[in-house]
């Protein structure tokens, strides 16, 4: 009867992003009753949760923010990732989508907005491939943004300066493995929406072949 409600209240809005949003309300509010929602008929909800909607939830991230969910790690934190992960309340995450927001899908530069792809990705790992959601852990790594648009913004909830690039960068990204794996042994990750300078990056600065790790 949950499922069959929450049906009815979606089928009564118009627009897909006030159904995204709706859902993931639900998410905070009941998880259970969220993927159920989910699974009861994938390919109704995999393009609201996931791409084409994620894409303008991406876009208007600051605007519709509710509640956070998932891990920020700012590079103004550098030195201390192993410690702000170790908030998290799980202690046994076996799939971490991560993003540094500078590519997303095809809208470009949104910063922390980029957070959308991995709580949404996330959710079809549980929704397609039955994934325990307890084992999910959607981050961001917040290094700034080079879209203007956003800096200007007074709701941008991420960090107000450029995207670091170089040695910097990619010492931040080091260190973001090393805790994962410190953290959590067991842990996949991929890498979501990194621009090409950085996807492509020289191998000796990725994280070693022996990590769990998913390009």
């Amino acid at each position: 009867m949950q499922v069959a409600r929450t049906h009815a209240e979606l089928a009564n809005l118009d627009h897909d992003l006030q159904k995204y949003l709706l859902l993931s309300d639900l998410q905070s509010r009941n998880e259970t009753l969220f993927y159920a929602v989910l699974m009861s008929d994938p390919a109704t909800f995999m393009p609201i949760v996931y791409t084409p909607t994620v894409g303008e939830a991406c876009q208007k991230f600051d605007h519709i923010f509710r509640a956070a969910r998932g891990v920020y790690l700012p590079i103004t934190a550098r030195g201390r990732l192993h410690e702000i992960l170790g908030n998290w309340p799980q202690t046994d995450v076996r799939f971490i989508v991560v993003t540094d927001g500078e590519r997303i899908l095809g809208l470009g530069d949104l910063g922390v907005g980029g957070m959308g792809i991995p709580i949404g990705k996330l959710a079809l790992y549980t929704a397609c491939a039955g994934v325990p959601p307890q084992y999910c852990l959607p981050i961001t790594l917040d290094v700034g943004t080079n879209n203007a648009a956003l800096l200007e913004d007074p709701l941008y909830l991420g960090l107000r300066q450029n995207r670091v690039r170089g040695p910097e960068y990619m010492a931040f990204i080091e260190e973001f493995v090393a805790a994962v794996q410190a953290r959590y042994p067991k842990c996949c990750i991929q890498w979501e929406d990194f621009a090409n300078i950085n996807a492509g990056a020289d191998p000796g600065a990725l994280p070693r072949p022996d990590m769990h790790v998913q390009r």
